[in-house]
C-alpha cells in the first residue's frame, strides 16, 4: 500500500511539472496556466477589441493544445523569452516594421495592469511578425495592411514551439527572403535607425538661386534636425560642407554640396519618411514569390542601375537612363532574345506626330541632318518636298525611321526582350547625361552606359558563335546585324527606391515617379506611433 501511495504521489508530481511536448512547468507556471485558462474561458473576445489580436483564432487553438502553458511570462513579470519578444517588438524598426503594428503600447500597458494580457499580446505579436517577415504585411494591389496568415507555407504554432529551443530572433527571421539585396538593405536600415533620429521634422528650403544665404541657413537647420550635423560643429564651414555631402550620399545624390532641386526635396523630408521608404523596399522584396534565375538582367529604376547576373554572380553593373516623369518606364519582366547592332529606330506615332512633326515643319533640313526617313504607304517621301501646311499632329500620315549610326537615338546597339510596353535597352549618343545623379530623361526605354561591355558579357556567358572580336569588327564596319541570344534569359524592370550597399549603409533614392507615396499613404503613415 505504501508503494502504491508513493507511485501516485510521483505520478501527480510528474503531471504537475510536465506540459504538452514534454516542457517542464514549475508550480508558478501551472498557476499562470490556470489564470490563462480562466481568461480564455471567461472572455471569449480575449478581453480585447476585434482589431487587437489579428491572430485570435490561432491563439485560442495554440493555448488549447498546450494546456494554457505560458510562453512569455511568470506570474507577475516577463520571463527571458518574454523579454526577448518584447525587445523584438520594441525594435521592429530593425526589420523595416513599426512597433505599433504589434500593439506595443498595449503590451506596455498590460505589463502594468494584467500580465495575462501581455502573454496573449506577445503571442499575437509573434504570429504576426513571423508572417510579416516571411510574406509581407501589405497587399500589393489594394495597398492596405492585413495579416497574411493564409499565405505562408509553414505552421505558425510549430514555429512558436521552437522558441523553447532557439532564440526568438532566429525563429522569427528564419523564413525571411534570402535575396542578398534584402539583407544588405535590412542591415543598412538598422544602421540608419541606430545612427540618426527618426525625426518627423520637415523643412522648407529656399531656392539657392533666389537667396543663397537663406538656402544654406535652412540647409544647416535641416541637417541639425535630421542628425547629420552636430550643434557643436554647426559653425565650422568645412564640417558643414561635409555633412551636406554625407546627406547627399545617403539619399542617392551626387555629393557635390550643391543644394539643388533634389537635395532640397530630400532635406525637406523627415528621417521617418526615409525609414518608411526603406520599410517599403523591404516589403517589396517579401512580395517576391520566386527566386531569381541563375542568369538575368535586373534594372532598378530609382537606382538608375542595371545588373547582369550569371551563375548567381554580378558580372556587370551599369548606369542607365530611364523614362522621364511624363513617359515613365514600366515595371515588368520579359525574356532577352536578340541584340541588334546599328539598329533602325522606328519612331512611335506618339513621337513622330509630335516631336518629329514640329521639328520637321520648322526646319525642312531636320530629317536629313538627323538621319530620318519618312514613308507613306510603304513609299519613301522626301521631307523637304512635303507641304507641311496641310499636315497636323492629328493628321500625320507618315511612318518615320531613323537610320542606324552614331547619331541614331538608339545608339549603336539595342537589346530586345519583346513585351507589350515596347520597351527595350539601348545605347545612346547622349552619353553626357550619365554623369547626372537623377537620370530620368527617356521616352520610356532604358538607355545604357557602356552597352558593348554588356553585349560582350552576354556573349561570353553563353559561348555564342559571335565572339567579342567579331562584335568589334561588326561595330567597326558599322554593320547592322541581328545577334540571337543563344540561351534566352529574363530581364526584370523593377522599382525599389531604397537599397543597401556592401558597406552596410542604406541609400534612399528619390521616389522619382512618386510610386512609393501611393503605398505609404495607405499604410505606414496611418499607423500611430
Amino acid at each position: 500500500m505504501l508503494k502504491l501511495h508513493s507511485f501516485i504521489l510521483i505520478l501527480s508530481l510528474f503531471v504537475t511539472c510536465v506540459s504538452c511536448g514534454g516542457r517542464e512547468l514549475t508550480e508558478e507556471a501551472v498557476q499562470v496556466s490556470e489564470l490563462l485558462g480562466e481568461a480564455l474561458a471567461n472572455n471569449p473576445d480575449l478581453i480585447f477589441d476585434s482589431t487587437s489580436l489579428k491572430s485570435k483564432e490561432l491563439i485560442i487553438e495554440y493555448y488549447a493544445e498546450n494546456d494554457n502553458a505560458p510562453v512569455w511570462i511568470h506570474k507577475s513579470s516577463l520571463n527571458n523569452r518574454g523579454k526577448e519578444m518584447y525587445a523584438e517588438v520594441e525594435n521592429a524598426y530593425y526589420h523595416g516594421l513599426l512597433p505599433e503594428m504589434y500593439r506595443f503600447s498595449a503590451i506596455e500597458k498590460s505589463m502594468k495592469e494584467d500580465i495575462t494580457k501581455t502573454e496573449l499580446l506577445l503571442t499575437n505579436a509573434f504570429f504576426l511578425m513571423t508572417t510579416d517577415l516571411a510574406v509581407g504585411f501589405m497587399d500589393s494591389t489594394s495597398k492596405e495592411i492585413f495579416w497574411k496568415g493564409d499565405s505562408i507555407n509553414f505552421d505558425l504554432k510549430t514555429q512558436l514551439n521552437k522558441v523553447f529551443e532557439d532564440s526568438i530572433k532566429n525563429v522569427i527571421t528564419e523564413n525571411e527572403p534570402t535575396y542578398w539585396e534584402y539583407h544588405q538593405l535590412k542591415n543598412g536600415l538598422q544602421e540608419f535607425v541606430n545612427t540618426y533620429p527618426l525625426d518627423t521634422n520637415t523643412y522648407e528650403i529656399p531656392k539657392f538661386k533666389d537667396d543663397s544665404v537663406a538656402c544654406y541657413a535652412a540647409t544647416k537647420k535641416a541637417l541639425l534636425g535630421h542628425g547629420f550635423l552636430d550643434s557643436t560643429d554647426a559653425e565650422n564651414d568645412s564640417i558643414f560642407i561635409e555633412s551636406i555631402k554625407t546627406f547627399q550620399k545617403v539619399n542617392g545624390l551626387l555629393d557635390d554640396a550643391i543644394v539643388g532641386k533634389w537635395t532640397s526635396r530630400k532635406l525637406a523630408q523627415s528621417n521617418l519618411e526615409r525609414f518608411y521608404q526603406g520599410a517599403l523596399a523591404l516589403e517589396k522584396w517579401r512580395w517576391k514569390t520566386n527566386p531569381y534565375p541563375e542568369r538575368y538582367i535586373r534594372v532598378n529604376i530609382p537606382e538608375y542601375t542595371l545588373y547582369f547576373v550569371d551563375s548567381n554572380l554580378i558580372k556587370r553593373k551599369h548606369r542607365v537612363i530611364v523614362g522621364a516623369y511624363a513617359t515613365q518606364t514600366p515595371e515588368f519582366h520579359a525574356k532577352m532574345k536578340t541584340m541588334v547592332t546599328y539598329p533602325y529606330w522606328h519612331l512611335p506615332f506618339s513621337i513622330s506626330s509630335t516631336e518629329f512633326f514640329w521639328a520637321a515643319k520648322k526646319d525642312t533640313s531636320y530629317a536629313r541632318r538627323k538621319g530620318y526617313k519618312m514613308f507613306r504607304n510603304g513609299e519613301e517621301v522626301d521631307a523637304a518636298t512635303v507641304d507641311w501646311t496641310g499636315v497636323t499632329q492629328f493628321n500625320f500620315p507618315y511612318k518615320v525611321r531613323q537610320e542606324g549610326g552614331n547619331t541614331n537615338s538608339l545608339g549603336r546597339i539595342k537589346f530586345l526582350f519583346p513585351n507589350k510596353h515596347m520597351v527595350f535597352i539601348h545605347d545612346t549618343p547622349g552619353k553626357y547625361l550619365f554623369k547626372n545623379d537623377i537620370r530620368a530623361y527617356s521616352h520610356g526605354c532604358v538607355r545604357l552606359h557602356q552597352p558593348f561591355e554588356l553585349a560582350k558579357a552576354i556573349i561570353t556567358s553563353e559561348e555564342n558563335k559571335i565572339i567579342n572580336d567579331t562584335l568589334d569588327s561588326i561595330v567597326y564596319r558599322k554593320e547592322q546585324r541581328v545577334i540571337e541570344v543563344k540561351k534566352k534569359f529574363e530581364v526584370f524592370i523593377e522599382y525599389i527606391s531604397a537599397v543597401g550597399d556592401s558597406s552596410g549603409n542604406a541609400i534612399f533614392y528619390p521616389d522619382v515617379y512618386g510610386r512609393d507615396d501611393k503605398y505609404l499613404n495607405n499604410t505606414l503613415r496611418k499607423i500611430k506611433e
